[in-house]
C-alpha cells in the first residue's frame, strides 16, 4: 500500500505532538514509556518494546506497550544478530513482523526501539525513517540524562572535595604564620614560609570558588547577608591590598553621592577584589586603574576600568560564564579556574543586582557594577 500524502502529514504530525510532549516529560522512564505509545499509535502495531544496554552490554527492557510485565522482566539478551530470534520466541510472534531500529548516543549504540506489528508493506523504507524518529528523541533523553548525572556527580564531588580541603589548608597558614612571627627564623626559611602562605592562600580562594560554584549550581544562588556597608570604605580596603601586590598599577578612586546601603560586606569585598584583581592582571603594566563609585536615588554604581588589550569580541557574550577565560593569549600569566566573574555576576544577582562589562581598543575594559540599595529579601532565599 502506498503512503498517501494525508497519511504522511498525520505521521508529521505525530511526531511533532510527540516531541513536544517529550519536552514535558519529567522523567526518563515516561520519555520511553510516551515512545513505545506512539509507535504502537504511528504503526498501528500490536506491541513496542524499548530496551537499553546496561554497562555489560546486555539489553533489559525500559518500557513496552501490549507486552506482559512478567514476560518483559525474564528478557536479558546482548545486543547481537540473536535478539530478533530471541524476542520473537519469548514474545510468540514470527521474525518478520519485527521492525527495530537502533538507539544511537554519541555514535554508539545504546539500545533498540522494536514494533510487533503486521506483515510489512511496500512503505517499509518509510516505517523505517519513522520509526527511527521516534528512536532518536528516545537518544537524546538518554543522553541528557546521563549528562545530567555526570553534571550533578561533578558538582557534588566539587563541594565534598573542597569543603574537606579547606581544614587542612587552613593549619598550613596557621603554621606558616607562627613560623613568620618566630625569631631568629633565617632569610631562606621565612622566605620559604612566605611561599607556603601565598600558595596556600591561592589554594584556598580556588576551593571557595570552586564551594561557590556549587552552592550557585546545586543549591539555587549564592547565599547572601546584608547588613548596613559602605562601598567607599570596601573599595579603599581593596585598593590597599592590591597595591601590596600590584606596586606597579596606580589606583584612582572616585567617590559621588552617597554610596551607603544594605549589602552583604564580605561578598560585595570578593566581587571587587575579583574585579580589580581581573584589571590589575590584564591591564596594559603600569597604567592606572580607574575606580569609581557612584550613589544615585535607588542604586549605587560601581565601574573598574583599565586600559590595554580588550575583550575578544568573540568571548564577550560568554565572559560571565563558569571556566570561562577572556583573555589567555599573553604568556606568562597565571589563569585560575575562570570562576571569578562567574562567580561575580552570582554575587550581584544575589543582591538583585548585575554586573555588565564593556571593551574596546580606545576606550578600554570598563566593567559595571549595579546594586540596588536595599536587597530584596526574596533575592537571599535559595532558589530565587
Amino acid at each position: 500500500m502506498t503512503l498517501t500524502q494525508q497519511d504522511t502529514l498525520q505521521q508529521i504530525r505525530k511526531l511533532t505532538e510527540l516531541s513536544r510532549a517529550l519536552t514535558y516529560a519529567a522523567s526518563l522512564a515516561q520519555v520511553f514509556q510516551l515512545t513505545v505509545d506512539r509507535a504502537v499509535d504511528l504503526f498501528s502495531a500490536e506491541q513496542s518494546l524499548l530496551l537499553v544496554a546496561d554497562e555489560d552490554g546486555m539489553l533489559a527492557l525500559r518500557a513496552s506497550s501490549g507486552v506482559e510485565a512478567t514476560l518483559a522482566r525474564r528478557f536479558r539478551e546482548p545486543l547481537d544478530e540473536s535478539l530478533v530470534p530471541s524476542l520473537a520466541g519469548l514474545l510468540g510472534v514470527p521474525s518478520e513482523s519485527f521492525l527495530g531500529v537502533p538507539l544511537v548516543v554519541s555514535g554508539t549504540i545504546k539500545g533498540v526501539l522494536v514494533v510487533i506489528r503486521p506483515p510489512p508493506s511496500s512503505g517499509a523504507e518509510h516505517d523505517e525513517w519513522l520509526l527511527s524518529a521516534l528512536a532518536d528523541q528516545a537518544a537524546l533523553a538518554l543522553e541528557k540524562s546521563r549528562l545530567d548525572e555526570v553534571a550533578e556527580f561533578r558538582e557534588q564531588l566539587i563541594g565534598i572535595v573542597g569543603h574537606d580541603l579547606r581544614n587542612p589548608l587552613n593549619t598550613i597558614v596557621m603554621a606558616a604564620h607562627i613560623l613568620l612571627q618566630r625569631e631568629g627564623l633565617g632569610e631562606t626559611e621565612t622566605e620559604l614560609a612566605r611561599r607556603i602562605t601565598r600558595s596556600a592562600s591561592v589554594a584556598a580562594r580556588l576551593i571557595d570558588q570552586l564551594l561557590d560554584l556549587t552552592r550557585s549550581r546545586l543549591g539555587g544562588g549564592i547565599p547572601i547577608d546584608p547588613k548596613p556597608s559602605d562601598l567607599n570604605e570596601v573599595c579603599r580596603q581593596v585598593i590597599g591590598e592590591t597595591e601590596l601586590t600590584h606596586p606597579d598599577r596606580p589606583l584612582r578612586l572616585e567617590v559621588r553621592g552617597d554610596v551607603t546601603g544594605v549589602w552583604d560586606r564580605d561578598r560585595i569585598y570578593q566581587v571587587l577584589v575579583n574585579l580589580v584583581g581581573n584589571a590589575a592582571r590584564h591591564g596594559a603594566p603600569r597604567s592606572p586603574i580607574d575606580l569609581r563609585i557612584e550613589g544615585k536615588e535607588t542604586e549605587v554604581v560601581v565601574e573598574v576600568a583599565n586600559r590595554g588589550d580588550p575583550i575578544p569580541p568573540a568571548a564577550l557574550p560568554f565572559i560571565f560564564e563558569a571556566y570561562r577565560q577572556g583573555r589567555t593569549d599573553h604568556p606568562g600569566r597565571t589563569q585560575g579556574l575562570g570562576l571569578g566573574l562567574f562567580i561575580a555576576q552570582e554575587i550581584a544577582r544575589s543582591h538583585g543586582g548585575s554586573i555588565t562589562v564593556t571593551s574596546s581598543e580606545s576606550d578600554g575594559t570598563t566593567f559595571r557594577l549595579r546594586l540596588p540599595r536595599v536587597v530584596d529579601e526574596a533575592a537571599t532565599q535559595p532558589g530565587v
